[in-house]
C-alpha cells in the first residue's frame, strides 16, 4: 500500500525541520511516547511514530489535532488519542485510513477515522491480520468496495465505537453487484460491545456483514438507519441492518429502522442467536421485515414489533429452512403485503423445524393470508404455550393462522381472533393438535385431548405484565387457568409454572398476586 503526505503538509513541515525550531509543537504531531528513552520525542505524523524502532510495543499519545494521512501499522503499538472529537485521522480519500498487517497487536482509542477510500476493502480501518482493539472512537464517511467503515480478517474487539455514514460501493464504475458491509465487514473473529452502527449503505449487510468465515459476538449495540440496494438486480439485496453468513450472537441490542429487499432488520443464512433484543421499525420490500432466515435461528426473550414486509410476507419473521427456535418472545404489530403478518414459514424442500414456545403473537396484519402465522410448502411448525390474539388478514379465512402446506401443530396454546363471524375465521387449514388448546371459534379443527373450541379465553390487553416482553394476561375466570398439561418450567415472563394446581394454557401463567384488586384503605370508626 502506498502512503504519502499531502503536498501542503510536506511544504509546511520541511522548512521547520531545516531551521531546527521548536515550532513542531504547533504542527501535526504524534505526541510524546510514555516511556523514558524518548520522553521528548515529537513526530510530524503518526506514521513516523509507529515506524520508529524505539516505539515497538510502546504507548503513543496522539495530540488533539487533525492528521491528514494514511497509516500502515505492522508492529505492535498502542495509540491513545485525545478523544474522538479532538484527534482526527483523515485519509483525504487516498486509501484505507489505517491498515494493520503482519500480525501485530494494536490498540487504538480516542480517535475519529474518516474519509478513507479503499480500492478493495476497509475504507476506514483494514485489519488484514493480527489483533486490534478499537475503543471510544468514531469511524465515519469512508468508502470501499466492502467493509467501507471497518474490514476485519484478524481478531478485533470494538467497544464504545460509532460506525456511521460509510458507503460500500464502486463509485468509480457506478455499480457493485456484491459490495458488502457498509459499516463493518467481518471475516475473522470480532467482539462488538456498547457501539452504534448507523447510516451506512451497501448491497449486502448495510450496517454489518458477518461473512462466511466470520464469528461475531455483539452485546449492547444499536444498529439503525442502515440500508441495502443492488444496482444490478434490485430484488437481490439482503440485510438492511445485519447480514449473517456464519456464526453470530446478538444480545441486549436494538436493530431498528433499517431497510432491504430481504431481511429489513436482519438477513441470516448461518447460525444466529438473538436474545434480550428489540427489533422494530425495519422494512423489507419483499420478505422478512424484522428477520429473514435461511438456516439456523434462535430468538429468546426478545421483541419483534412494528416491522413491515412486502409481497413475500413475514412482517416480523420469515423463514425458508433450517432449525428455528422462538421462545419467550413477543411478535406484535407487524404487517405484510404478502402472507404472514407476524410470521411466515415457507419451505419448498428439505427437513426443517420452527418451534415457538412461551411466546405471544399479537396484533399483526396482512393483505395476504394468515395474520399471525402462515405455514406453507413442507414447513413444519410447532406451537407450545403460545398465545395468538388480535391478528388480522384481508383474506377472511385464517385471521390467525393460515396453513397452505406442511404441518402446524399446537399444544397448550390459545388462538383468539377478533370480530370473527360469517366467513371470517381463526384458521385456514387444520392445526394438528397435541391437546389442551383453546380457540374462540371452531375453524382450527381442534380434536386433541382437552381442546376447547368456541371458547372465549378471557385475555387482557397486550401490555407489560412483568418480564422483559409484552403479554396478554389471563383474566379472572379464564378457562386457560390450571387447565394445561406438560408446560415449560416458566412462562414468557420467567414466572415459574405451575402457579396453581396445574399449569396454564398460553404464554402467561396466571398469578393471583398480579390480578389482585387493591381497594383504598379506609379507617373505620
Amino acid at each position: 500500500m502506498t502512503r504519502r503526505l499531502p503536498l501542503l503538509l510536506t511544504a509546511l513541515t520541511l522548512p521547520l525541520l531545516l531551521i531546527g525550531t521548536l515550532m513542531f509543537a504547533t504542527q501535526i504531531r504524534a505526541g510524546t511516547p510514555t516511556y523514558d528513552i524518548c520522553a521528548t520525542c515529537m513526530y510530524p505524523t503518526i506514521q513516523a511514530a509507529v515506524d520508529d524502532n524505539n516505539n515497538v510495543g510502546a504507548t503513543l499519545t496522539i495530540a488533539p489535532e487533525t492528521f491528514t494521512e494514511t497509516v500502515e501499522i505492522t508492529r505492535s503499538v498502542t495509540l491513545v488519542g485525545a478523544g474522538s472529537g479532538q484527534t482526527i485521522i483523515d485519509g483525504l480519500a487516498v486509501d484505507s485510513v489505517i491498515l494493520i498487517s503482519g500480525g501485530p497487536t494494536v490498540s487504538i482509542s480516542g480517535v475519529t477515522i474518516q474519509n478513507g477510500d479503499a480500492s478493495l476493502d476497509g475504507g476506514g480501518l483494514l485489519v488484514e491480520d493480527g489483533t486490534i482493539s478499537l475503543a471510544d472512537s468514531i469511524v465515519e464517511n469512508n468508502v470501499a468496495l466492502s467493509g467501507a467503515g471497518i474490514a476485519n480478517n484478524g481478531t478485533a474487539t470494538l467497544e464504545n465505537v460509532t460506525v456511521r455514514n460509510n458507503v460500500a460501493n464502486d463509485l468509480l464504475n457506478g455499480f457493485c453487484g456484491d459490495c458488502a458491509g457498509g459499516g463493518i465487514l467481518n471475516f475473522g473473529v470480532m467482539t462488538l460491545t456498547n457501539s452504534t452502527i448507523h447510516g451506512n449503505t451497501a448491497n449486502f449487510g448495510g450496517g454489518i456483514d458477518n461473512a462466511f468465515m466470520g464469528t461475531l459476538v455483539a452485546t449492547g449495540i444499536e444498529v439503525y438507519g442502515n440500508s441495502v440496494s443492488n444496482d444490478i438486480e434490485p430484488a437481490d439485496s439482503f440485510g438492511g441492518g445485519i447480514e449473517n453468513l456464519n456464526t453470530m450472537t446478538l444480545t441486549n441490542s436494538i436493530v431498528r429502522d433499517n431497510s432491504a429487499q430481504f431481511g429489513g432488520g436482519i438477513y441470516t443464512d448461518g447460525n444466529l442467536t438473538v436474545s434480550g433484543s428489540d427489533l422494530y421499525g425495519n422494512m423489507a420490500t419483499t420478505r422478512g421485515g424484522g428477520i429473514h432466515n435461511l438456516f439456523n435461528l434462535t430468538v429468546q426473550t426478545s421483541t419483534i414489533h412494528d416491522n413491515q414486509a412486502g409481497s413475500g410476507g413475514g412482517g416480523g419473521v420469515s423463514s425458508e429452512g433450517g432449525e428455528v427456535v422462538v421462545e419467550r418472545t413477543a411478535v406484535y404489530n407487524n404487517s405484510a403485503a404478502g402472507s404472514g403478518g407476524g410470521i411466515v414459514h415457507n419451505v419448498t424442500v428439505g427437513s426443517n423445524s420452527f418451534a415457538i414456545t412461551n411466546s405471544t403473537i399479537s396484533g399483526n396484519s396482512t393483505s395476504g393470508a394468515g395474520g399471525g402465522i402462515r405455514n406453507a410448502g413442507v414447513a413444519n411448525t410447532t406451537l407450545n404455550n403460545v398465545t395468538l390474539s388480535n391478528n388480522s388478514s384481508i383474506v377472511a379465512a385464517g385471521q390467525s393462522v393460515s396453513i397452505l402446506g406442511g404441518t402446524l401443530s399446537g399444544q397448550n396454546s390459545i388462538v383468539n381472533g377478533p370480530n370473527l363471524g360469517g366467513s371470517r375465521t381463526n384458521c385456514s387449514g387444520t392445526i394438528s393438535s397435541n391437546g389442551y388448546n383453546i380457540a374462540n371459534d371452531n375453524s382450527c379443527g381442534l380434536n386433541g385431548p382437552a381442546d376447547l373450541s368456541n371458547t372465549n379465553p378471557l385475555l387482557g390487553p397486550l401490555q407489560n405484565n412483568g418480564g422483559g416482553t409484552l403479554t396478554h394476561a389471563l383474566l379472572i375466570g379464564s378457562p386457560a387457568i390450571d387447565s394445561g398439561s406438560g408446560c415449560p418450567a416458566v412462562d414468557q415472563r420467567g414466572v415459574a409454572r405451575p402457579f396453581g394446581n396445574e399449569c396454564d394454557r398460553g404464554a402467561y401463567e396466571y398469578d393471583v398476586a398480579s390480578q389482585s384488586v387493591y381497594l383504598p384503605f379506609v379507617i373505620r370508626p
